[in-house]
């Protein structure tokens, strides 16, 4: 599945604009410390959202972790054996 397709699926309508950044394969990742939660505001129509804005937080139960690569660059990577992202959203 592409980006697109991933946007769609998650919000429920084409994507408006497309945008790109460049981003970088980390080697290693450095963790600065565990991560509790995440917030995010999102105009999603799936899993539970009506396409309008709204903020979403979504706990972490332990093991998940926030970290940096090597190089410090602006990229932060929330990882754990559990989280995957789905029509829903962020699961943990």
């Amino acid at each position: 599945m592409n980006a697109e397709s991933r946007y769609q699926q998650f919000h429920g309508k084409p994507v408006p604009r497309k945008r790109q950044w460049d981003f970088h394969t980390p080697k290693q990742l450095v963790i600065l410390g565990e991560a509790v939660a995440i917030e995010y505001r999102c105009d999603k129509l799936h899993g539970g959202g009506d396409g309008k804005k709204a903020i979403y937080r979504h706990k972490f139960d332990s093991g998940a972790f926030v970290c940096m690569d090597e190089t410090g660059r602006k990229q932060i990577y929330v990882v754990g054996p559990k989280i995957t992202v789905t029509e829903a959203g962020i699961e943990h």
